[in-house]
């Protein structure tokens, strides 16, 4: 199945341009080169390519309005969900990555792709600008997440984290440190899995 074909099926509200296809096939290519040596992603989800890595980032498009909003995805791994953002033509992404050798993945998949991304090959504690949304998919617990969203929050600004069918249970334990509101919505990739909208996070 093409990925059009797939996107369509699963996301039928939203407009892919040709020019991102593109993209997005050039992303597989490469991303099943470098995979042999980095181990990116786990082979088998290779095979689902579009529905695993794709449609599981595009997904979170309809909780960001606005493709001029300033976006860090922490610990991106291999650009999920942030690259697929930035190609689909959100403007001011950032992608922060610790591991070397995934953060020049990233900018090989950048330059070949001609996607316009900022990426920083730090620890994401490290760093000190403000955005308006943070983003991360299969980083890290919930509880760590906050922290460092916090890092690089203005007052306004929302967590849009993709977890699994413990969401409730990583739920609790954040709530112990830190005092937020929540937003659950259902994931089209995985039925237990959900899609955790952060607001208003502050110390407790």
């Amino acid at each position: 199945m093409s990925f059009e074909i797939e996107i369509k099926k699963n996301l039928p509200d939203l407009h892919v341009s040709r020019e991102t296809y593109l993209k997005f096939n050039l992303y597989q290519d490469e991303i099943r080169k470098w995979n042999k040596a980095f181990s990116l992603v786990q082979n088998k989800t290779l095979e689902e390519f579009a529905f695993r890595h794709l449609i599981d980032s595009l997904q979170i498009i309809q909780y960001i309005p606005d493709i001029n909003s300033k976006i860090i995805d922490i610990g991106t791994g291999a650009g999920f969900p942030g690259m697929v953002l930035a190609m689909h033509g959100y403007h001011h992404i950032t992608l922060a990555e610790s591991n070397s050798k995934k953060a020049l993945f990233l900018s090989e998949l950048s330059r070949k792709t001609n996607t316009d991304v900022k990426i920083f090959n730090v620890r994401a504690d490290t760093i000190s600008e403000k955005f308006d949304f943070v983003v991360s998919r299969a980083c890290s617990s919930l509880v760590n997440l906050l922290s460092l969203m916090k890092i690089v929050s203005r007052e306004t600004t929302q967590g849009i984290f993709h977890k699994g069918e413990t969401h409730m249970a990583e739920i609790e334990e954040a709530k112990e440190k830190w005092k937020f509101q929540y937003d659950l919505h259902p994931s089209v990739t995985e039925s237990k899995s959900k899609i955790i909208i952060i607001r208003n996070l502050e110390s407790k």
